[in-house]
């Protein structure tokens, strides 16, 4: 299982390169187009609807599917698909259906990830494997952020996104040098479902803190090019907050083997709350670092956490749902997240972007 494991994590961690270093200077690529703060919003939020929708139709998709090994190739054709129009559309809405199309992708993708780590994993050390596959997440921002923004700006999109293509295919075609499918074809279960009450205040939980790290990254994109810093500063302000995070989501994890995840998770909720007080307090280098920083923890360190919790909470055949509805309200808090943010946007000066 180690050498699925492993593959798994590599395969995931390519994958996250490209999507964290495309997502901080998307609304820059959005607002470069002449539109306002507000349509930059809708932009996002349309997107995340998209990814929203993919990994809440993870497990329909999963039922047609014998082999995840080959939906994952399939996948990352249309991915490659997706990211090549990326790079060649030079108008909103092309822009919009494309990336709206590759974000559909991605929320399969990511959710089939979580599903497979459950079934490779075993109870001793599923909390440190899910603490790893968090931190994919992570490595992607450090790396997608110091590496993605810069190659964009200095070969251009056409280029840097036909890269990012030909990566996606090549990265997948490991999943078949590992036994993924007789795992998945051990464990698949399409049954009756119960929402526990635990399920549902975590869920609640979980969404309203994602939610404030989306508005949080938000705002901290489009404040920082209103004052004035270029591309390469937004990759790199994103990046360095990730590479300070960078131990925590394993830590995270493996901690969550020893004491109750709840603790853990407050810990996270209590970090988004004090970036988003720092967000608005000062407008410098230093602040805009803090709360990298400190959305880090939220977004990458709960990831691990709660789906320790969940795996904790349901019996392993039926982790597909049970993942499936965790990994969602990621993508669900980004939707309001991001819609809140645009449509609150005349209360900071960001109209002016």
């Amino acid at each position: 299982m180690k050498q699925s494991v492993f593959i798994l994590l590599f395969i995931a961690t390519i994958d996250r390169i490209v999507l964290q270093g495309i997502y901080p200077i998307l609304p820059v690529m959005v607002a470069n187009l002449g539109v306002s703060a507000k349509h930059t919003g809708i932009f996002m939020t349309i997107t995340y609807i998209s990814i929203a929708l993919g990994s809440v139709l993870t497990p329909r998709i999963l039922k047609y599917y014998s082999s995840v090994s080959k939906l994952t190739i399939f996948i990352a054709a249309l991915t490659a698909f997706a990211l090549y129009e990326m790079g060649v559309q030079q108008g909103y809405w092309g822009l919009l259906i494309a990336t709206s199309f590759y974000w559909f992708l991605s929320g399969v993708q990511i959710n089939i990830y979580s599903v497979i780590m459950s079934y490779i994993s075993t109870p001793d050390n599923v909390g440190k494997n899910y603490g790893l596959l968090a931190n994919t997440t992570l490595v992607g921002s450090v790396v997608g952020s110091f590496l993605i923004g810069p190659m964009i700006h200095q070969i251009g999109n056409y280029q840097s996104f036909v890269v990012f293509a030909l990566a996606s295919i090549l990265t997948r075609l490991a999943m078949l040098a590992s036994d993924f499918d007789i795992v998945y074809q051990q464990n698949k279960y399409i049954g009756p479902f119960s929402l526990k009450p635990k399920l549902w205040i975590l869920l609640i939980a979980l969404n309203t803190g994602m939610m404030i790290s989306f508005m949080g990254r938000f705002n901290l994109s489009l404040i920082m090019k209103q004052e004035r810093f270029n591309i390469d500063s937004i990759s790199f302000v994103f990046g360095m907050g990730s590479l300070i995070a960078f131990p925590l989501p394993y830590l995270f994890g493996w901690l969550s083997q020893k004491m109750a995840g709840k603790i853990l998770f407050s810990i996270t909720l209590l970090s988004v709350a004090a970036a988003m007080f720092i967000l608005y307090q000062g407008q410098t280098l230093p602040s805009f670092l803090w709360v990298s920083f400190l959305i880090c923890i939220m977004t990458y360190c709960s990831r691990g956490v709660t789906q320790k919790i969940i795996y904790d909470m349901y019996p392993l055949k039926q982790q597909t749902q049970a993942q499936s509805l965790i990994t969602s309200a990621n993508w669900i808090a980004g939707i309001l997240g991001f819609a809140i943010a645009s449509f609150t946007s005349g209360i900071f000066p960001l109209e002016q972007v």
